[in-house]
């Protein structure tokens, strides 16, 4: 358990810190365009912090299960436990199925751009270190994912029971 907590305490200091990142380039780009000094590097490192901070967060969220689903089917059927149980694996290895493929597409991204030296225009930064959280982030997510949906009695109820009443209630009313 306190490795668990020690690896999502380190994901929640890498998110801090590149939306503090985040935040102080583009109050360094907002200040240089007041003063009419130009930063060339701002944009492009704002970018790439940007596509880090949705790709932690997106781990983040699949740790807590704040990810939307789609539940109309699980929802017209009776909540027997048997059925929470294909509904709670369905939702778990469609997800990563989809981690694993992101993780495969993303690793071979990276690696082409080590091998071509590609980098970037402003920051001349190897590319490959831009693409690098991307299938670190896939695999935090699936990992994530796993130890919500099996590990923590809490949010593995959220994940089965994800919205029933409200959705039923519209179901019922005829707005989905």
């Amino acid at each position: 358990m306190a490795k668990r907590n020690f690896l999502w305490r380190v994901v929640d200091s890498i998110l801090l810190l590149t939306v503090s990142g985040m935040l102080l380039v583009v109050i360094i780009q907002v200040v240089g365009r007041i003063i009419s000094k130009s930063v060339p590097w701002s944009e492009e490192l704002t970018r790439y912090l940007f596509l880090w901070t949705v790709n932690i967060g997106m781990a983040v969220g699949m740790r807590y299960a704040d990810h939307a689903s789609v539940n109309v089917i699980y929802l017209l059927l009776p909540k027997t436990k048997i059925v929470r149980r294909i509904h709670l694996s369905i939702y778990a290895t469609s997800c990563v199925v989809f981690f694993a493929l992101l993780t495969y597409w993303n690793i071979g991204m990276t690696f082409r751009q080590f091998n071509s030296g590609e980098m970037s225009p402003a920051l001349e930064l190897p590319m490959f270190l831009v693409s690098l959280p991307l299938f670190v982030c896939d695999i935090l997510a699936a990992v994530g994912l796993i130890q919500s949906a099996f590990f923590d009695k809490s949010t593995r109820e959220r994940i089965v029971m994800l919205g029933q009443n409200e959705s039923l209630e519209r179901l019922e009313g005829g707005s989905i």
